[in-house]
């Protein structure tokens, strides 16, 4: 898609969708062919398919499954928390 037809499919100001393309471009998940004064948008799946392998640990993680030294850390930083 153009960056244009993007930003049509949001309710948000056209500064908001180029600044979410170039963040989304720096992280590596989208590339884009430029023809002139037009950028084409493509998702970068390889990159994207990483970012599903990393959300889906979550939905399978249970907190007890996480590495003992990990876990001590979180506990650690919990209670520091409710102190202050």
């Amino acid at each position: 898609m153009t960056a244009g037809e993007i930003d049509e499919r949001f309710q948000h100001t056209w500064p908001t969708t180029s600044r979410h393309l170039r963040v989304l471009e720096q992280a590596g998940l989208l590339v884009y062919q430029k023809q002139g004064r037009t950028r084409t948008y493509r998702v970068n799946a390889e990159k994207l398919n990483m970012v599903r392998e990393w959300l889906a640990w979550f939905e399978t993680s249970q907190p007890n499954n996480m590495p003992s030294d990990l876990s001590e850390k979180t506990k650690t930083t919990k209670k520091s928390r409710r102190v202050q």
